[in-house]
């Protein structure tokens, strides 16, 4: 093998990563979820947006990626998606699609997919490494479930076997956090607010830590020394 031959087998896959297309998408059989009638069919995520075909070829659904306002991906069985339209008949309120996935939808993934593509809070979650953990319970209206607060570099999480209680939020979507007693942490998005049950103390550097990420606190003192 001559040296020109080694050098391009050697570069030859980090070409094909340079030119490769960003071709990540995701396609899943759903069901649209309607009042009267439910439509299955294929849903498609990727790049450009959201798009929807139903089965019968009657219903074309298109949200293009800029005008995705909110996308809701922690349940596999209730995927939301609202775009910045107004309902007609109702002008105080978005226009928004629901969609039934399979249990096995790759949830995790499409929230972190999601994450880095839309600018607004998206309610789902993906691993994030962290540097503080505590046990922790969710609340619901029926129930509840148990896991794991998580406070890291990028992000406060909420790790349960429950994929619809499991949250990631990033700093950049955070409105507040809070810690009304010792035995309670709260999250608050413009989405949504969650308050988590503490099952052991919360070390303090970690509400300090968080605290400092949700304020913007580094920052403010960097720029302080200026």
């Amino acid at each position: 093998m001559t040296f020109v031959r080694v050098v391009l087998v050697a570069f030859l896959p980090a070409l094909l990563l340079i030119a490769a297309p960003d071709n990540e998408a995701f396609d899943l059989k759903v069901t649209r979820v309607r009042t009267l009638r439910s439509q299955p069919g294929d849903l498609r995520i990727d790049t450009k947006g959201v798009i929807f075909q139903s089965r019968d070829r009657k219903t074309t659904i298109t949200i293009p990626m800029a005008d995705l306002r909110e996308a809701d991906v922690a349940d596999p069985h209730a995927l939301r998606f609202e775009t910045y339209e107004v309902q007609k008949w109702k002008p105080i309120e978005r226009r928004e699609y629901t969609f039934r996935a399979q249990p096995d939808a790759p949830v995790e993934a499409l929230a972190r997919f999601l994450s880095a593509r839309v600018h607004r809070p998206v309610v789902g979650h993906y691993p994030e490494r962290a540097q503080f953990r505590v046990a922790a319970y969710h609340r619901r209206a029926l129930g509840g479930t148990s896991g794991t607060l998580e406070i890291g570099e990028a992000s406060i999480q909420f790790v349960s076997d429950k994929p619809e209680d499991s949250r990631t939020w990033l700093y950049r979507d955070i409105e507040t956090i809070g810690r009304p007693d010792s035995f309670r942490f709260r999250v608050t998005t413009n989405r949504e607010t969650y308050v988590l049950e503490l099952k052991d103390n919360l070390p303090e550097a970690a509400y300090d830590f968080a605290w400092s990420k949700v304020y913007h606190l580094e920052r403010s003192s960097k720029m302080s020394y200026r």
